[in-house]
């Protein structure tokens, strides 16, 4: 939040929109100063993709797809030659692209979907490829400070800020995408794969009809006689709640979430951060989005990040407790 003074006006003047100030010397009618009143910055959300970005989409729309695996691969390569590689599979490219490679294309299909919300500050996809085990996804790239990097710099008004914007982004993607009807599933539609939940992946099919059906597998064990019966007692009514199925990110960490144009600029009121790496979003039980934001907390008393997400989901906080006790009750260990 940035603080503006107000020009200084005479007393009887409070309510006008303009001060007038009179020159300490005026040998004839004083003379007066229009000063325009100051209008404090509104956060600005990311601006649109650059026209040589467009160019570059343009030209990939109509590039052969057979070859876009070679000539992605190529690029990657060339990238990681010169030392533009910040990550072992994010490769940085020129015109601010960057070229990410996973063996899915969730975060393609994530993306994409985003960019039909309002309210959300993503990066945009320009275009994505598939190939065997390898799938190559091109999106504008960020730039500014990570939160993760910064965390010893940020003050209690920082966090403050960041804690708003995360909760009016969220909540704005929780809004417009919520429903009752929507399987659990990830973004492209197919089976999640989550380390939070790695024992889905021994399904045959991890998709699921129903937020009951997921939430028994969010929290296993609970039918081992050595559960204590308070705990089973708290989790139970939580599994068999009908809650909203809607669309997450999957990852809110502070690993992802930019601040644009860097910390003083964002300090200043003039950008909103951004949420990056969507590669586990999908349509999720509403829940979910915070035990994923807090997952891996291992101490709740002493890290504030947990306290920060307790207030950007507010209407989660009796599932965090239920996730915390879960965790420190149970022991299961999650690789």
């Amino acid at each position: 939040m940035v603080r503006v003074n107000e020009p200084t006006s005479p007393s009887n003047q409070r309510n006008t929109p303009t001060t007038l100030l009179q020159p300490a010397f005026a040998a004839t009618k004083p003379a007066f100063i229009v000063m325009p009143k100051q209008v404090p910055s509104q956060p600005q959300p990311l601006p649109s993709i650059s026209w040589m970005q467009k160019l570059v989409k343009s030209l990939l729309s109509v590039f052969p797809k057979a070859l876009k695996p070679h000539l992605f691969e190529m690029l990657v390569k060339t990238s990681s030659f010169i030392g533009w590689s910040p990550y072992h599979n994010i490769f940085c490219l020129p015109f601010k692209l960057v070229m990410k490679t996973t063996d899915r294309a969730v975060e393609a299909d994530a993306l994409r979907f985003v960019a039909s919300l309002r309210g959300i500050d993503a990066p945009t996809l320009i275009d994505f490829s598939s190939a065997p085990g390898k799938t190559y996804i091109l999106s504008t790239w960020i730039d500014g400070d990570c939160v993760s990097d910064i965390w010893e710099r940020l003050t209690l008004l920082d966090k403050e800020m960041i804690v708003q914007d995360m909760k009016s982004q969220y909540s704005a993607m929780r809004q417009e995408t919520s429903t009752r009807d929507h399987v659990i599933c990830s973004a492209s539609g197919v089976s999640i794969e989550d380390p939070r939940v790695p024992w889905l992946e021994e399904l045959p099919d991890a998709t699921f009809s129903s937020s009951r059906q997921f939430m028994e597998q969010v929290w296993v064990g609970l039918n081992n006689d050595r559960t204590p019966r308070p705990l089973y007692q708290m989790l139970i009514p939580l599994i068999q709640r009908d809650t909203p199925i809607v669309f997450t990110h999957g990852d809110a960490l502070p690993k992802n979430i930019i601040l644009p144009g860097g910390l003083e600029l964002y300090r200043r009121g003039h950008s909103r951060l951004c949420i990056i790496d969507w590669e586990y979003a999908g349509w999720m039980p509403e829940p979910w989005e915070a035990i994923k934001a807090t997952w891996l907390v291992s101490d709740r008393d002493e890290e504030e990040w947990y306290r920060m997400m307790r207030e950007v989901f507010p209407d989660q906080c009796e599932v965090l407790d239920a996730e915390w006790e879960w965790r420190t009750q149970l022991r299961i260990t999650i690789l």
